[in-house]
């Protein structure tokens, strides 16, 4: 059945006894029904003058006289009871595994996503949209939970469907093999609308990646679009991907609506042609004629739930499909995993770039070109050059987030890779011009640098960082930042986020024109805190202004990729500073 070989490989991520468990439920449930509308043939009998010669008749009296129940009205209409008792508890029981089997799985697909996001290849990553990320972890995990409980629900009915025509065929199974006969005429009739079914599944991916794209650019450029009047440009957007939604659950909808209206509509007439069947062709009893009546009527809205929930299944199977391909996908491009001790790394001699090229897909230059650099331990190293010559390349390379195509980075001669590379990432401490900041209060984002961190420690930092002015605000450390800093002036950001990484305790400390947004005062006092790093630890400054740089040991120039002089300033000149 097409669909359902997504929801075992998904239903493989679960449990294997919650599994086993919701399996042996459904099938004693389905046992207890089919006894309980067996109960109903001795019941018509004592109705219509007493037990007769039935052997299913006869079968239920040896099952009351093991319970030692009276083999009359009395016993027959207690054992009723007490069977629907049981199948109550039963069906509580196999709805409670179901649920959390369900939500079980849907947060293990969304933690699976999650993590290969977080430990995949940054330069994987930065090929990625991040909507659509957002997209799979939040939307197509949803419809695959909607999809399990469609699954397992399609597993409850079929138990119950077998059980319905195990119970027909022992009464009479020639009546039995018509029905079934006509329910896999019924079901063939269906086939368009199960493809219908499957390919609107295909396209609600598409729309909501288009609905997620759009609402999170739409967030993202609120102040540009205030700035540009182009508010109503972007509600026409969020408009025109809504609609699309819509469409597309509007018409899985009808898809259900039809299947169901032509379900009821056949049922009906097959039910009557069952009745003429039996009361004019195979000449059934009254009692067994009317209890089958009576399953048959229970089959057809379980015909009907089977077509219902298998449509389900196949919307959720591109939801699946699309997030399988991406966990393989992330899952080899991951990174090397991180070392069992977060151990330090000092530099003792110097970090050094061999031989580095680095290509960006679609780009016919190198964006590092043939890089030979050495920045000395605890010396202060400035790397200037035009936009586009490199610049955050070289700095993203020298932190271990991207591995160069050819060459090597080195610390004190040892090779920066595989396990060694995840140790060397966390001895980096960067500050970019774009800082990110969490929607939390400023002490957190301070703790993201080091959790231990005591309250001296953070006041210590935030003071070396020229972050003093925290100390003024009303809640002090409480102060909640908003999203993404918003509630900070873009100075005020970049100083936490300086301090934030200061407090890691780097071996190296790079500085991604940190200081761009702030005023000639907080520059000054930053400098200064730069400064007295000096010997302290490797700092690498990436910058424009010839007063920040002034004081570094060594100044790297760059262009197109390629370093075209180093040295002392006196060796580079300050003209070549933008």
């Amino acid at each position: 059945m097409k669909g359902l070989g997504t929801f075992i490989r998904v239903l493989r991520l679960a449990p294997p006894h919650r599994v086993v468990a919701l399996g042996l439920l459904m099938l004693v449930l389905s046992a207890t029904e089919g006894i309980g509308l067996m109960l109903l043939v001795p019941l018509l009998e004592f109705v219509a003058g007493g037990l007769g010669q039935n052997p299913i008749a006869a079968a239920i009296i040896r099952v009351l006289s093991f319970f030692g129940l009276p083999s009359d009205i009395r016993g027959l209409l207690s054992f009723f009871i007490l069977l629907i008792v049981f199948r109550a508890g039963l069906q509580f029981l196999r709805e409670r595994v179901s649920v959390v089997l369900r939500q079980e799985l849907v947060d293990a697909l969304r933690t699976n996503c999650l993590s290969n996001l977080l430990h995949a290849e940054w330069s994987w990553l930065a090929k990625q949209t991040r909507s659509d990320h957002v997209n799979l972890v939040m939307h197509e995990v949803s419809r695959i939970g909607a999809g399990l409980q469609s699954g397992i629900g399609l597993s409850a009915t079929g138990t119950a469907v077998a059980a319905y025509l195990v119970t027909a065929f022992v009464i009479s199974p020639e009546m039995t093999v018509l029905v079934a006969a006509s329910g896999g005429m019924i079901y063939l009739l269906m086939t368009r609308l199960r493809r219908h079914a499957h390919a609107l599944g295909q396209e609600q991916g598409q729309v909501n990646r288009a609905m997620m794209a759009t609402v999170q650019e739409s967030l993202s450029a609120i102040r540009l679009s205030k700035l540009l009047g182009n508010e109503s440009r972007h509600l026409q957007f969020l408009t025109d991907s809504l609609a699309n939604v819509r469409r597309n659950s509007i018409a899985f909808a009808l898809n259900i609506s039809t299947a169901r209206m032509m379900q009821q509509v056949l049922g009906a007439v097959m039910l009557a042609f069952y009745i003429f069947a039996g009361l004019e062709w195979l000449k059934v009893g009254l009692p067994e004629l009317l209890t089958l009546v009576l399953i048959f009527s229970r089959l057809t809205p379980q015909f009907m739930a089977l077509q219902n929930q298998q449509n389900q299944l196949l919307h959720m199977a591109s939801a699946a499909a699309e997030i399988f391909d991406f966990l393989d996908e992330s899952a080899k491009m991951a990174e090397p995993p991180s070392p069992a001790q977060a151990e330090q790394w000092p530099v003792k001699n110097a970090i050094e770039l061999r031989g580095v090229y680095l290509h960006y897909e679609g780009r016919a230059r190198p964006a590092l070109d043939g890089i030979e650099l050495t920045l000395p331990a605890c010396a202060t190293t400035a790397v200037i050059g035009h936009s586009g010559a490199g610049k955050s390349t070289l700095a993203d390379v020298l932190t271990g987030l991207l591995m160069p195509d050819q060459g090597q980075l080195l610390v004190d001669g040892t090779a920066v890779e595989g396990t060694e590379r995840k140790r060397w990432m966390r001895a980096v401490s960067y500050v970019p011009q774009d800082v990110f900041l969490f929607h939390d209060t400023i002490r957190a984002n301070l703790l993201w640098g080091y959790p231990e961190a005591s309250e001296q420690t953070l006041e210590t930092a935030l003071r070396r960082a020229a972050a003093e002015f925290v100390f003024d605000l009303p809640l002090g450390l409480e102060t909640v930042v908003g999203d993404a800093g918003l509630r900070l002036s873009g100075g005020e950001r970049q100083r936490i986020a300086l301090a934030r990484a200061l407090l890691q305790r780097p071996s190296l400390l790079i500085l991604d024109e940190a200081t761009s947004a702030l005023d000639r005062e907080n520059e000054t006092r930053i400098r200064a805190a730069i400064e007295a790093l000096h010997g302290d630890l490797t700092v690498l400054l990436i910058g424009h202004r010839h007063a920040t740089l002034q004081h570094a040991d060594n100044v790297v120039v760059m262009e197109t990729g390629r370093i075209l002089r180093q040295g002392g300033w006196d060796e580079i000149g300050v003209s070549d500073i933008d």
